[in-house]
């Protein structure tokens, strides 16, 4: 069902602190928090006495009293005091998670710990790379996370779903490229000599015709940037503003996903009304999106985790995401990962 050997988002950095957080991931519930000197730290949320989630404790210094009876639990993962006795057992520890901070995120990593490399971190420099502004959100939609793929990989919807924001006419009825190879799917979608929609003429301020063009780049099991641009049609490619639209959706359960997004601009870089416009109607599109889904989820139930059955042209990209994701999870299972 879920790809184990790779990064998920976990939190937003700033999440995390001398707090104890819960948070399911791939059906798996942990508990986040940050060490006096600021690391990260990710525990299964299950006191190993009698199962109390860890996350109703209290941190003390860097570990974890249980609500229960008082057992701490440190970084690693071991119990290292129990009140009333000296002896720890071998068996009172939890599982310890590998966790990077990186980009305004902290990812983990739910599978085996000594493939943990940070280098295989999705690139989304563009959350704190100065040349850019960027804004972020963050849902917990009841769907599965291959309807976000889906819904990332085929922008035709946003004529219709999102009409009053960044979609009209002109997207569903542009034709798009889909390109596959082992790592990622490509879909793009030129759109030339078209009208504006509501969003673009308030954040690029262009009010006639507009080429315009976005290509979503999936990399399994569920990153999906959006990079879309656009400039006048009586203008020149030199003139394009440009975003880049990070989505990163972590699987709660099998029909509910952390959605963390992030939209980055490299033009008008100071406006803080600009930032708060575009990720007030972010956040406005996005919750279209998640009604949708979660509609979509409750009409597929079980059925959320299979290909279309009927296919479209503007399929073909979703289709070779499922693929692509179901050849990699085959994989790693046969590998007893």
């Amino acid at each position: 069902m879920w790809l184990k050997n790779c990064w998920y988002v976990a939190a937003f950095s700033s999440e995390i602190g001398r707090n104890l957080l819960a948070r399911t991931m791939l059906d798996v519930r942990v508990v986040l928090y940050r060490t006096a000197n600021g690391r990260p730290v990710a525990l299964a949320d299950k006191c190993p006495h009698r199962g109390v989630p860890l996350s109703l404790g209290k941190l003390i210094d860097d570990t974890v009293r249980c609500t229960y009876h008082g057992l701490r639990i440190d970084p690693t993962g071991q119990c290292v005091r129990i009140p009333c006795q000296e002896q720890i057992p071998s068996a009172a520890k939890v599982s310890s998670f590998p966790v990077v901070d990186r980009y305004k995120f902290t990812w983990i990593w739910l599978g085996d710990p000594q493939k943990a490399n940070p280098d295989l971190i999705p690139d989304v420099h563009w959350m704190d790379d100065p040349a850019w502004a960027a804004c972020s959100g963050y849902t917990l939609t009841k769907a599965n996370y291959q309807l976000f793929n889906d819904n990332l990989l085929d922008l035709s919807h946003e004529s219709f779903l999102h009409e009053r924001t960044i979609g009209n006419e002109a997207v569903a009825e542009a034709p798009a490229t889909s390109t596959a190879d082992e790592h990622e799917v490509r879909v793009h979608r030129k759109m030339p000599n078209c009208e504006p929609p509501p969003f673009y003429v308030k954040v690029t301020g262009f009010t006639t015709h507009i080429n315009r063009w976005h290509t979503t780049i999936f990399k399994p099991p569920s990153y999906c940037l959006v990079e879309n641009g656009s400039y006048p049609v009586d203008g020149t490619p030199a003139q394009a503003l440009e975003r880049r639209v990070m989505n990163l959706i972590t699987p709660e359960t099998p029909t509910s996903s952390h959605y963390f997004w992030g939209v980055a601009r490299h033009y008008s870089l100071d406006d803080a009304e600009l930032t708060e416009f575009i990720r007030h109607q972010t956040h406005q599109t996005f919750q279209e999106d998640e009604a949708m889904l979660q509609e979509q989820q409750r009409s597929l139930g079980e059925a959320s985790g299979t290909a279309f059955p009927v296919a479209l042209k503007t399929d073909v990209g979703p289709i070779q995401a499922r693929r692509l994701l179901a050849r990699l999870i085959a994989e790693e299972q046969s590998l007893g990962a």
